[in-house]
């Protein structure tokens, strides 16, 4: 009878421990919101790049775009020797202030 009574107290001891640990771990609404929180984070950051590639291919073809009319108004030379002109310098960032090179 002891043992048995050793057995039953081990039980109920381990029953008392899986159910502590059960409510402690159980998923509350607080616990199922900072979850949901972090996965609509990733799908907004997700969706921002999504909306960032977006713009730059339409950068991209508005530039083909524009190209292409300028050539088809101005011919292929005229644009060609547009674009080999010396760029304008520059600006500085800071007017008065000079770089100048390491001694």
């Amino acid at each position: 009878m002891p043992q048995q009574s050793i057995e039953l107290k081990e039980g109920f001891t381990m029953i008392r421990w899986l159910a502590n640990w059960a409510s402690q771990h159980a998923p509350t609404p607080e616990k199922q919101a900072e979850r949901a929180l972090n996965n609509l984070r990733m799908e907004l950051f997700q969706a921002e790049q999504l909306v960032l590639d977006a713009q730059l291919r339409a950068d991209y073809y508005r530039a083909r775009l524009t190209f292409l009319e300028e050539v088809t108004r101005k011919g292929i030379e005229q644009v060609s020797d547009e674009r080999k002109a010396p760029l304008e310098p520059p600006q500085p960032l800071r007017p008065g202030l000079k770089l100048t090179a390491a001694q």
